[in-house]
């Protein structure tokens, strides 16, 4: 059958081209295109909301194919969740999460996969091959298997594990490697893919087209989504304006907030390999598919939307990911957890207000993520021991009253709360921490973040709202709290 032709439009040098191939770049300069802009869709709501849920439904804004052609899973129609005791924890009374974890293979790329592998298996193509840090190459060799097309996938060596088993049991053939290209013009019936195909973004896009369906045809305030390789963040913003261009939505605003950890600047176009890994304090975060195809479009639709990058450290992604454990049910990838660990700045620096409709996308499954299990399995341990202690010794002295009465006057750290405290009682830094760990173990205080002071790295902790109820409680009584 022959392919169909369509215009890309290159990301760095802006040329726009026709092009029938499955993996198009750039003739120019051999950077990643996307597809130019589509315009004149003329679809009602009803003709969507008439159409069995999924990233099918949104099918006028996709590249054309036959229903019998699509290979699908099922993706999609994952949930937008109420996180109302998430919200709690940062003052914020509409949290929403879209649950992308919940696609066939666990990740977000399964949207995309059903687009391009439908695309492939129409043309003919019998094998595709990617090199992957993970999901994209499970989520790849899940369609092919439906499809009956033969996966190779070249894995970096520091692969997790849980992803290498989802691709072997798919079928795939798994090959270690260390090179950020895969094989190209091997034959006609074979693919090269990888994070930059036009065709998995278009994909990506129905991100936003549920998200605003789910809310009855509005946008959120705020969208909260990791950069990545910056390709979903754009297609969210480009199904924002889609919808617009088409009618399904009005002219309200939608700022998007990218979010990435703290570390060098990256380089756009710069193929480094598959993984971009931030080692800070011992600890290890490995973010998914990170090169940077798409990060001057990430960059232009945060613009256009009057939205903006924001960083977190690798200790708040970490916190991050138990904090939205234990208090949604939801357990994330820590590059997914990202969006729940740059709240409490992002509120600081007023790029979200309290009032708002915030919507954070969580991209991918933590189960897939061995790692974050082991990390999250401490934490839990230590919160255990912690409540144990609380347990046995339940009793709230003065000093520990004292410790809240600070933090009711704002978030703070354990050498400054000895130095306030130091005035009124002889106590050492190591008995604050202490009160500190048995406050958070009676769920009084919680840890907020991290900031460097005084040249080191310190725990922010703040009041919970159990903890802000007992202070009130203790004012009306007129009991004292300390001294």
């Amino acid at each position: 059958m022959p392919r169909v032709v369509r215009q890309v439009r290159c990301v760095r040098c802006s040329i726009t081209t026709d092009t029938t191939a499955l993996d198009p770049s750039c003739g120019e300069c051999g950077s990643p295109v996307i597809f130019a802009g589509r315009g004149g869709v003329s679809v009602s709501r009803s003709d969507v909301e008439g159409l069995p849920p999924g990233v099918w439904r949104y099918r006028a804004f996709l590249p054309e194919i036959a229903s019998e052609d699509i290979v699908t899973l099922g993706e999609g129609a994952t949930p937008l969740l109420q996180a109302e005791r998430l919200g709690d924890e940062f003052g914020l009374s509409h949290l929403l999460l879209k649950d992308e974890s919940r696609n066939p293979t666990g990740s977000f790329l399964d949207r995309g996969s059903t687009v391009l592998i439908s695309l492939a298996s129409r043309s003919g193509v019998r094998e595709c091959a990617c090199v992957t840090t993970g999901n994209l190459g499970a989520s790849l060799a899940a369609y092919c298997a439906k499809a009956d097309i033969g996966a190779r996938v070249r894995v970096n060596p520091n692969t997790d594990q849980g992803k290498l088993f989802q691709m072997l049991a798919y079928g795939a053939k798994v090959e270690a490697s260390s090179s950020s290209s895969s094989d190209r013009d091997t034959g006609p019936r074979f693919l090269a893919v990888t994070a930059a195909n036009p065709y998995l973004l278009e994909g990506e896009k129905t991100t936003g087209f549920e998200m605003v369906q789910e809310l009855g045809w509005e946008s959120p305030d705020v969208v909260v989504v990791p950069v990545g390789t910056g390709g979903h963040l754009s297609m969210i913003w480009r199904s924002i304006v889609e919808m617009r261009a088409a009618g399904l939505l009005d002219q309200s605003s939608c700022r998007l907030l990218g979010v990435r950890l703290e570390g060098p600047p990256p380089r756009p176009n710069a193929l480094r390999g598959t993984r971009e890994a931030f080692l800070r304090g011992s600890q290890l975060v490995e973010l998914e598919e990170s090169e940077h195809f798409f990060l001057s479009e990430a960059e232009r639709s945060m613009a256009e939307s009057g939205g903006a990058e924001i960083t977190t450290t690798v200790n708040q992604t970490l916190a991050a990911t138990g904090l939205l454990a234990r208090t949604e049910g939801i357990f994330a990838e820590p590059s997914s957890a990202s969006v729940v660990a740059c709240l409490g700045e992002a509120i600081r620096s007023g790029q979200i207000r309290k009032g708002e409709r915030v919507v954070c996308v969580i991209t991918g499954a933590g189960l897939k993520d061995t790692k974050a299990v082991s990390r999250l399995a401490k934490q839990t341990r230590k919160l255990a021991l912690r409540e144990g202690l609380a347990m046995r010794s339940p009793t709230i002295g003065e000093t520990k009253l004292a410790i809240l009465r600070l933090l009711r006057r704002g978030p703070s750290y354990g050498y400054e709360l000895w130095l306030l405290l130091g005035s009124s009682r002889r106590i050492s830094t190591a008995s604050v921490y202490q009160h500190l760990s048995e406050l958070e173990g009676f769920l009084l205080v919680r840890r907020r973040g991290f900031i460097i002071a005084k040249g080191r790295e310190r725990v922010v902790y703040d009041l919970t709202k159990k903890g802000a109820d007992l202070l009130r409680m203790m004012d009306r009584l007129g009991l004292p709290t300390g001294g």
